[in-house]
């Protein structure tokens, strides 16, 4: 991958940049030849993103979490800022960091970012070209659509959003902070006394992809995601079906779950059906449901009466880093 000029784009309210940009710009400050921008709303993004188009930089530097990265690919793909799409990179500066994780990037955002600075490209194995697809999300059939990698509906994606509130602000690793949010979803849902307002309640949802529809009824998660694998290695990919999306289903209940865990670290039994998972490549689905959704962790309500179409992007460019 020939790389000519880089531009770096920096979302200083990510969780993990709120205070960690100050070595991140002084390491800028010193690199003239690097066009260096930090956005205060989302919605700079296609301007920016045009500016650097402008100016030729053609490795985009993605400086933040995974909404940062939504917004980007949203912006590329709606508002064609650039004419040829440009190759990317992910500082991973937020706190779940699924898209960076995906691709194959690693390391601390400073330390990513000095390895692209420093790129040398005779250095094996440090830098790896990725293509990856987005999933395409329409709210309802008059929406622009959004483009992620990770699609939630059902009762976990209210445990999600309670889960940001108490777990998140305890700043701390990712790993524990994943598995103390899995954790919760897991013991709050196959709670017997949970009440009727608890985050982990049932959540009627229906859902439709290639040839198989099914009727609403309780999930515990309904996913659909470019990615192959999710939080604490847990594996997306299926050998069924055929498309560049991945759906899984749990239904709602505490053997469903138990079954779906099982599968998900160790893999399906051959030749079986597990009752109350479903796991599939798909081409498009659409997700009806009155319960709020989520892409990429940003929280979205659902248009009333109409089901949340979902399909695949054309793949992005990535520049897979191991600092």
């Amino acid at each position: 991958m020939q790389i000519q000029k880089i531009g770096v784009i920096s979302n200083p309210g990510s969780t993990r940049l709120k205070n960690g940009m100050e070595p991140i710009r002084a390491l800028l400050d010193g690199r003239p030849d690097i066009i260096h921008r930090e956005i205060d709303a989302i919605d700079q993004m296609t301007s920016i993103l045009g500016e650097l188009s402008a100016q030729g930089v053609d490795l985009v530097v993605l400086n933040g979490g995974d909404g940062t990265v939504q917004a980007a690919v949203t912006s590329l793909v709606n508002d064609h800022p650039y004419p040829d799409m440009p190759a990317l990179a992910i500082l991973p500066g937020g706190q779940t960091n699924m898209t960076a994780e995906a691709i194959g990037t690693k390391g601390k955002p400073l330390s990513v970012l000095k390895a692209i600075l420093n790129w040398n490209e005779r250095e094996k194995g440090r830098f790896k070209p990725v293509s990856l697809p987005f999933v395409g999300m329409r709210l309802s059939p008059q929406d622009t659509p959004l483009y992620g990698t990770f699609f939630g509906a059902a009762s976990v994606v209210r445990g999600i959003y309670k889960c940001r509130r108490a777990i998140h602000p305890l700043k701390l690793p990712n790993a524990i902070t994943h598995f103390l949010a899995i954790s919760y979803l897991v013991l709050s849902s196959l709670n017997p006394f949970k009440s009727e307002r608890s985050a982990m309640r049932p959540e009627q949802v229906g859902v439709r992809f290639d040839e198989e529809n099914h009727a609403p009824s309780p999930y515990f998660v309904v996913v659909v995601t470019s990615l192959d694998k999710l939080l604490l290695g847990l594996k997306a990919t299926s050998g069924v079906g055929e498309g560049a999306l991945r759906y899984l289903s749990v239904d709602y209940g505490a053997f469903s779950l138990l079954r779906a865990f099982r599968v998900l670290l160790f893999g399906e039994p051959r030749n079986k059906l597990v009752r109350g998972f479903v796991r599939r490549k798909v081409s498009r689905a659409l997700v009806s449901c009155d319960s709020p959704v989520t892409l990429d962790g940003e929280m979205f309500d659902p248009t009333p009466d109409q089901p949340v179409e979902l399909f695949a992007s054309v793949p992005m460019k990535f520049l897979a880093i191991r600092a």
